[in-house]
Parts: C-alpha cells; sequence; structure tokens
C-alpha cells in the first residue's frame, strides 16, 4: 500500500532569499571586481567557518547585545525528542571581524601587519526589512597589527577606489572618531553612558537632531527605555555640538576643536586622527565630493575604538550603508589579554551595492554563462556534437550542448535566444560532408561556413573586441 507523500509548500523563510542565475551571474561579476581592487591594495584572502563557538563571538559578555542564530543537532526527524547542542555551545557568525580577531590570536605565525579580506555568508536574528536580511554577504577587507594612521586611511582609499571602480556618479564616505564622541561624553558629564549617547546620535540621519534632543530629554517609565537622560544644560551643550557645520573638512575640524578647547585630550586624539586621515586623502588628490567629516557617524557600538567610516548612495537613501567599517584595537584581547593587537577595516555590503548597481542599470542580468550552443542535428550526430563543443571549451569559452527533449532546429535555436546565448553552432549531414560547421551569430542574424578552428577563432575574436 502506497501513502501520499506529503506535499511541503516551497516557501523561504522570513529574512532569507534566493538569488537566481540570472541575478547571480552578475553578482558573482561584481565580486571578482570588488576581489581585484582588494588585491591591488595587498589584501589577502582568508576563509572561517560558519559557525563559531558562542563565546568566541560574544565574547563572553552578559552584555552582548546582537541577535544571532544559536545551533543544535537533531538526530533524526523521526526522534522528535533528541534534540543536542553540539558538542560545545555554538552560534552561526553575525560578522567576519570577530573570526578574524580569533584567527590572528590562534595563529601567531602570520605575518603583522596582516592584510585580508574575506567573503561569505554571516547570520543575524533581527526583523527582516526592506534591503536587510537575517541571513546576508559580506566582504570584508582588514588590516591588523598596525596602528598607523596610514591604515585608516588606506581603508578610506579602498572605500573611494571600489566604488569609483563601478562609477558611482555619487557616494559619501562619513568620517568619524569614536574618540570625538567619547570626549562629548565627558563634556557632557556622563562618561559613564558612551553607548547611549552614541547610539542616540547614531539616529540623527533618521530623527532629526531636534528629535535626538526631544529623545535624550524625555523621561519614561519604560524600562527598556535609555538610562541617559539630559538636562536643560546638557542638551544645549549637545545641541551646539551637533549644529557644527564646515564648508570643507578643514574649517568643521577646526570648529570641533574650538568646541572642546582644552576640555578632552580623548577628543583632541580623535581630532588629530581625523585631520591626518584629511591629509593624507587630500594629498591622494580623491575630492571632498566624495568624503566628509560627519560628526553623527557613531557605527560599531560594541568594538570600535578610533576612526569610523559609513558610505551611502547620496540619491538612495533608503539603500543604508553600502560600505562601513572603523578601527577596532584590542579586539584580540578576548582571546589572549598579553594581546593588544591593533586593527583597521571596513565591510561592503555586496547585497546593497548589487541593489544599487541594479537602480543605476549598471547590472544585465544574464541566464546563463554559455557563449556558445552546440544544437544536436539528430541523436545519430550527437557524438560529433559532443567533440565540437568540447573543442570550442578548450579555447576558453563557455560552450554547451542542447540537452533538453526539443528536436527541431528553430526550437533549439528559440533555447538560445532565451538564455542570450550569442553563438549557435549547426553540425548536420551537409557540415559533416563539407568537413564544416554552421556558425551563427544571433546578434547579428549572420552566418557563415567555416572549419571548427575557424569558428572558434571567428567566436573568440569577437568576444574579446
Amino acid at each position: 500500500m502506497n501513502i501520499a507523500q506529503k506535499i511541503v509548500k516551497p516557501a523561504l523563510l522570513a529574512g532569507f532569499q534566493d538569488i537566481l542565475p540570472a541575478r547571480m551571474i552578475p553578482f558573482q561579476e561584481m565580486i571578482a571586481k570588488i576581489k581585484v581592487v582588494f588585491e591591488s591594495f595587498g589584501f589577502v584572502p582568508l576563509e572561517t567557518p560558519g559557525m563559531e563557538r558562542l563565546e568566541v563571538l560574544t565574547g563572553g559578555s552578559d552584555d552582548f547585545n546582537k541577535s544571532i542564530f544559536r545551533t543544535r543537532v537533531v538526530r533524526g526527524v523521526e526522534d522528535r525528542g533528541a534534540a543536542d547542542l553540539l558538542e560545545e555551545d555554538a552560534a552561526m557568525r553575525f560578522d567576519l571581524t570577530v573570526p578574524l580577531a580569533r584567527v590572528v590570536a590562534s595563529h601567531p605565525e602570520i605575518q603583522r601587519p596582516f592584510k585580508r579580506y574575506q567573503y561569505g555568508k554571516v547570520w543575524r536574528g533581527e526583523k527582516p526589512q526592506k534591503n536587510r536580511y537575517r541571513e546576508f554577504f559580506q566582504f570584508d577587507a582588514d588590516i591588523v597589527g598596525s596602528s598607523s594612521i596610514l591604515a585608516d586611511a588606506e581603508i578610506v582609499h579602498l572605500i573611494y577606489s571600489t566604488l569609483n571602480m563601478f562609477e558611482l556618479p555619487t557616494f559619501s564616505i562619513k568620517i568619524n572618531d569614536r574618540r570625538v564622541l567619547n570626549g562629548l561624553a565627558e563634556v557632557l558629564g556622563c562618561p559613564d553612558k558612551c553607548k547611549e549617547l552614541d547610539r542616540a546620535i547614531d539616529k540623527v540621519d533618521s530623527l532629526g537632531i531636534e528629535g535626538v534632543i526631544t529623545e535624550l530629554t524625555k523621561k519614561s517609565d519604560d524600562p527598556f527605555a535609555s538610562p541617559l537622560v539630559l538636562d536643560d544644560v546638557q542638551s544645549g551643550i549637545l545641541l551646539k555640538f551637533l549644529h557644527i557645520k564646515a564648508d570643507s573638512s578643514k574649517e568643521l575640524l577646526r570648529k570641533v576643536a574650538d568646541f572642546f578647547g582644552e576640555k578632552s585630550p580623548e577628543a583632541a586624539k580623535g581630532i588629530e586622527a581625523l585631520h591626518q586621515i584629511c591629509i593624507k586623502l587630500w594629498s591622494l588628490g580623491i575630492s571632498e565630493k566624495f568624503w566628509k567629516i560627519d560628526l553623527s557617524v557613531a557605527r560599531g557600538l560594541d568594538y570600535y575604538t578610533g576612526p569610523v567610516f559609513e558610505t551611502v548612495v547620496d540619491d538612495m537613501p533608503d539603500v543604508g550603508s553600502i560600505f562601513s567599517g572603523g578601527r577596532f584595537d584590542g579586539l584580540v584581547n578576548r582571546f589572549d589579554a598579553a594581546i593588544n593587537m591593533p586593527g583597521v577595516g571596513a565591510s561592503i555590503g555586496v547585497d546593497r551595492l548589487f541593489t544599487v548597481l541594479t537602480k543605476l542599470g549598471k547590472i544585465k542580468e544574464q541566464a546563463t554563462v554559455s557563449k556558445v550552443l552546440v544544437t544536436i542535428f539528430d541523436q545519430s550526430l550527437s557524438h560529433i556534437s559532443y567533440m565540437c563543443a568540447h573543442s570550442v571549451r578548450k579555447s576558453g569559452v563557455p560552450t554547451e550542448v542542447y540537452l533538453g527533449n526539443e528536436k527541431s532546429l528553430k526550437g533549439q535555436l528559440g533555447y538560445a535566444l532565451k538564455q542570450g546565448i550569442r553563438f549557435v553552432i549547426i553540425i548536420g549531414p551537409d557540415e559533416i560532408k563539407s568537413k564544416k560547421v554552421m556558425l551563427k551569430d544571433l546578434d547579428t542574424k549572420q552566418q557563415e561556413l567555416l572549419t571548427e578552428s575557424e569558428a572558434t577563432a571567428r567566436i573568440t575574436a569577437v568576444l574579446e573586441s
């Protein structure tokens, strides 16, 4: 007796996505271009597991506040009660920076400074939103083992070079330093509330300056509300800070220095670091229309310690940050207190960058990577078609043999058109008799009777032109 198989709805989990070939092919091409830029700066590839020990990711901290995915082993669906944790408490990585710190701590043989890039998926249990997924790709570039401000400037240069390579018409690399914000907390008289202050300032883009001030001066009985509440004097100081504006980065930094005066050595260090980054960018001739000092940038609340970077496409603010990062000195300390390893880096949001390039019309969807289709005239001649395809492939041209059920030549040509395959090779009895093949260019509508080597040379020449 056959029991009917249960039909399962082919639905995705919320916050996850399929990327079909038409998008995945140009997506991989985009990734390949990014790798070329990263390697031109001397960064080398690294791979780490998607799953890490829980305490590696959280730093063993009770204050860890990111939503992450825990993991477990299920011993067979039929034994529904047998679910165990892994041999060690584990979770899916939420970024690529913490695994990097683990690698550096556990491999002292790695030459420092260590310049690495890594591309891979990360997982966060946040509420899905537009352009925000629970599983997404990150592409990081980090320099570990250098405290030089040149390293910070190089990361900004890398961000600029990568986005400029894609010829984005407008983008802004917004630069700040966490020590400036720490100094602000000192001036406000709440040095123990840096994180709460930073979180509020980070909302300037969404709430506006007045909205942030309102949030920080509002008393609430909500136990989940921010524990930081400013009085009128403090809010006035913060308002003055947030209203610092200037036409150039040089003038802005002068005004920030005047605001602090001698009140905060910590802020003075941040201002000097920002000035040094500006000097490097000016010397490279990178126009300030692509970068600016922005005092509201307060990202990386958990481990950034110095300069921080956040990049947006000016005409597409709804996409969010597409390339961001900062300095994370001391992150390796969680693995070895004796190692105070400096580091700086940035992560490009490749999903968001792909969205931007698509909106700008710079992404051309394509159903296949094949450039040539060799048809099957009939099964008795199929071996000849296979040999021809093999020969063309050896020249470096992606080539496929028609494997469908359509027997007519017209139907096979239709397949090539739908797939966007430009060249079709036809080998029938007449072609075999003449020891040639018929090469059809579906773009130009031209066809020629050529030898196999001539056809291959023609295809290669057209594709390389």
